[in-house]
């Protein structure tokens, strides 16, 4: 097999998508990649449809123009509404948060009770609910927007690694979201910013599996990359961001990225 030295682009809000980079280093070292924060236009769940189709447009446009071999859509929200129309327009592979990540779901078994966190347009969308009826017609599935988690997580920057340390604003709204899920056999994390808080969601739930997608979508990056062709250079890491932010820039140098550029992709308006 012949090498293929692009690098593997990917893309989110901001810290949320460095849970799916970790999963990605872990499967393929040897794999140079560049990340994408659009955090001039965070939070994405709070967007309209048509926002974040432009916002996908005038990431994936950049990474493109930046030879990507493969682009990892490492946001449920984008995943959720925009998928078909990149898919369609853009002729790069894509690898997403739902299909990709949610196929665990044929093994599990039937009336298995599985809850969804998510952000509000991903729960709006429903397409957690109906992919993972597509995988699995004999699960159950509920699902809860949660719009305060991701500023909070934002805020306290839990991006080295899970903890458990907890705050009380955030442990309140950990408290509520995952109320209606105490009688569930499964927690799904259908946002890539709730990996950060695992720990703390799974000391709320002690009894139930929480399940970050982020684990399939590696072993389906890795497949792909595995006919493409893996890359022969010394990997490397670049972060690209769309607005200053102190905080963000030292979780990304705590991630080991070796090269930082701020770049412009336009503004998105509310309309």
């Amino acid at each position: 097999m012949r090498p293929d030295n692009r690098p593997i682009g990917l893309f989110d809000s901001g810290i949320g998508g460095f849970t799916v980079l970790n999963r990605l280093k872990q499967a393929l070292p040897s794999e140079s990649f560049i990340y994408v924060a659009d955090n001039a236009h965070k939070p994405f769940g709070d967007k309209s449809h048509s926002q974040i189709l432009r916002i996908n447009d005038s990431i994936i446009t950049y990474l493109l123009s930046q030879e990507v071999k493969l682009i990892v859509i490492a946001c449920n929200t984008s995943s959720a509404i925009a998928l078909k129309h990149d898919k369609r327009l853009y002729p790069v592979p894509f690898v997403d948060m739902l299909l990709d990540g949610l196929w665990f779901a044929q093994i599990l078994g039937p009336r298995t009770k599985v809850g969804v966190i998510a952000t509000k347009a991903t729960v709006q969308s429903n397409a957690y609910e109906k992919t993972l009826l597509q995988y699995n017609p004999h699960i159950e599935v509920s699902q809860t927007a949660c719009p305060r988690l991701v500023p909070l997580i934002e805020q306290y920057a839990f991006a080295e690694k899970q903890t458990t340390t907890r705050s009380p604003e955030l442990d309140d709204a950990i408290d509520e979201y995952t109320l209606p899920f105490k009688d569930h056999d499964v927690l799904i994390l259908g946002c890539s910013h709730y990996p950060h808080i695992q720990k703390n969601i799974e000391s709320t739930l002690p009894c139930i599996r929480v399940i970050d997608p982020a684990e399939y979508v590696a072993k389906r990056v890795k497949e792909h990359v595995e006919i493409m062709g893996f890359s022969t250079l010394k990997p490397s890491s670049r972060f690209c961001f769309t607005a200053t932010e102190a905080t963000l820039e030292a979780n990304a140098k705590r991630l080991g990225f070796d090269h930082f550029e701020k770049i412009h992709l336009g503004t998105v308006s509310n309309a």
